[in-house]
């Protein structure tokens, strides 16, 4: 390390306890330093020089959030606007004179029902407007929300609800039958039932409801002393008085279920100012949505970017919010039909069906203003190609993409116009500091060079719930903090653009090498023959571990496979990667798997081939 970047994590180290304004003046020179060589140079670290801070307007950069709760945050910015939109549902528009009066009722039902400031209420649902009264008034009475995915087995439920002791489950009359087989080894001693059709429009219910009819009867769920439903549930409170819980710094609002950087399940702590910081950076990322703009929230609410830029960064900015309960991937096309929406937030899976839709071929898509991909690695083939796409249909979006984990609130960086590039998932947010750092260590890389990416930023999770050992692995404590140690490979451009490879995991060691398999998928995705593309390692005798490609083609290709693989061949050869990245095996299929919320499987990929060795041994 040289002597200069000893001086100056000395000086990170002094300027440690200067008062808020101090701070802000800093980094707004550290801002000064990155655009202008005058003012000297830079010290070749990104975490010090920060460089993306140009993309940013000074007072975007200095603004902080507000000492308030989540609810408090989102009321005071909207409590001007009564008859603005917060979001509609199925044809009924609520809004936030509906919605503030809505939360209060259940905030009062809640505490009926023996809710207090600590509790922990499991919710298992997609996201409905009852859902979203239920968020907001817990955090209003200072409980804590435990969102669990509504499609896990009846073992999994129990394990949550058992890890956080809940009295109380909030979950979806389609789900009765699975949840009465576990509740007696629980806690729970009152299961509220809701129903996605609680709130829809007037209009649309009769016709749901025979359509309900038609399907069969559903099971009759015996309404009483351990299960109510969402208006008695309602009705019982409304007598009582119920304060807004004070603000207390880094006090847990929710708790979200990952697999997390060590594949074990666990709960994600996440804070009133996490979400906070989420809705401050969003609003100061240059995405240019002003109050009222149309947002399609096709995303569920147990999953971090649910909640965080779903539930909460949405409503709490004055955005229409556009719920969608359910969605279906191949009805994307006629979402964007119906609804036409400013803005939208997916990952590119979803795109894939829109680009091949024959509905949408003359379609103008000139309403769209913001597209965000995440959740999974954009190839660049593919971003060139939505690009294109959105090009010929009148939309001047672009394509966006963001980056972050669950551990720091699923917000870290955006792409805007100011800061994008081909590959990268564009720069990070006004309050987010990233780095490559040598894997396993705290030793910050050089700008440029590649290692663990690293997060340090206000929406860092508080802990992985009872799990401190878990904790510690993930949210490190270096010279200046913590940081969250990704677990993704990659780096820091000096335009302070952040380039993600691979996951560590998906990295594949063969004889000693280091192989990358998104570099391999990016490059067979040049061929127009391939759609998709995914590698992973297999088990080899004596190499240890092995790349293999499975490949889609595109329908005109169908029937070419033996000529394609042998083009594949012929491009890795006329490629700069090293002989060690060479594939060993080409598998055509009809599709990839994908995950619940539509990322590539390479788990399922690899097991294949694992089971395949397990059998020939």
């Amino acid at each position: 390390m040289s002597e200069d970047r000893n001086e100056l994590l000395e000086l990170r180290e002094k300027v440690a306890n200067l008062s808020e304004k101090e701070k802000q003046l800093r980094d707004l020179h550290l801002k000064q330093i990155a655009n202008s060589e005058k003012l000297g140079p830079v010290t070749g670290y990104a975490s010090l020089d920060k460089p993306w801070l140009k993309y940013y307007e000074d007072e975007k950069i200095m603004e902080n959030t507000l000492e308030m709760s989540c609810y408090e945050n989102m009321y005071e910015n909207n409590k001007d606007h009564l008859n603005d939109i917060a979001f509609e549902y199925y044809g009924n528009k609520i809004t936030y004179k509906e919605l503030f009066e809505n939360i209060d009722k259940a905030a009062k039902a809640l505490v009926s029902y023996g809710v207090k400031k600590g509790d922990i209420v499991t919710i298992a649902s997609i996201t409905t407007p009852e859902i979203m009264y239920i968020f907001y008034a817990l955090n209003k009475i200072g409980a804590i929300s435990n969102m669990v995915d509504v499609r896990y087995t009846k073992q999994a439920t129990e394990m949550y609800l058992k890890e956080v002791k809940s009295k109380l489950l909030v979950t979806l009359d389609l789900c009765y039958k699975k949840v009465d087989d576990i509740i007696g080894n629980t806690e729970v001693e009152n299961v509220l039932i809701v129903s996605p059709t609680n709130s829809v429009s007037k209009f649309i219910k009769p016709m749901i409801k025979a359509a309900d009819a038609l399907k069969g009867k559903k099971d009759e769920i015996p309404y009483g002393d351990t299960y109510v439903n969402w208006n008695d549930f309602i009705k019982k409170g409304q007598e009582l008085n119920v304060e807004t819980n004070p603000y207390e710094k880094n006090y847990p609002a929710s708790i979200v279920h990952t697999g997390g950087t060590t594949g074990v399940p666990k709960g994600v702590v996440l804070t009133n100012d996490n979400f906070n910081n989420v809705a401050l950076q969003i609003k100061n990322s240059n995405v240019n949505a002003e109050r009222g703009y149309k947002f399609l929230n096709i995303i569920p609410p147990f999953v971090a970017y649910g909640i965080a830029l779903g539930l909460y960064t949405p409503i709490t900015l004055g955005w229409h919010t556009i719920i969608i309960p359910q969605f279906d991937p191949k009805k994307f096309d006629d979402l964007l039909l119906k609804h036409k929406p400013n803005g939208i937030m997916g990952v590119p899976t979803y795109w894939e069906n829109v680009m091949s839709s024959k509905k949408m071929k003359n379609v103008d898509l000139s309403f769209i203003k913001n597209i965000l991909l995440g959740g999974d690695k954009i190839k660049p083939e593919f971003e060139l190609r939505l690009d294109k796409y959105l090009k010929e249909h009148n939309c001047n979006a672009g394509v966006g993409k963001g980056y972050s984990m669950t551990e720091a609130s699923a917000c870290a960086t955006f792409s805007s116009e100011k800061a994008n590039a081909l590959g990268s998932v564009g720069a990070p947010l006004t309050k987010t500091v990233i780095a490559a750092f040598e894997p396993g260590t705290t030793n910050e890389l050089e700008t440029g060079k590649t290692g663990e990416i690293c997060i340090k930023t206000p929406t860092a999770m508080n802990e992985y719930y009872h799990m401190q050992e878990d904790t510690e692995k993930v949210k490190v404590l270096h010279e200046d903090g913590y940081w969250i140690h990704s677990g993704d490979i990659g780096y820091v451009n000096e335009e302070g653009l952040v380039f993600i490879k691979d996951r560590i995991k998906r990295m594949i060691i063969r004889s000693g090498f280091k192989v990358f398999p998104s570099e391999i998928e990016n490059l067979f995705m040049k061929n127009p023959a391939v759609k998709s593309c995914a590698v992973v390692g297999i088990p080899d005798p004596i190499d240890i571990t092995v790349p293999k490609a499975h490949v889609v083609l595109n329908e005109e290709y169908l029937g070419q496979e033996s000529i394609i693989e042998e083009q594949l061949k012929e491009m890795f050869k006329n490629s700069a990667l090293p002989p060690y990245f060479e594939p060993v095996d080409f598998k055509f299929r009809e599709s990839l798997p994908l995950t619940d919320i539509g990322k590539i499987d390479f788990i399922s990929l690899q097991n294949e081939d694992i089971e395949k060795e397990q059998i020939k041994r």
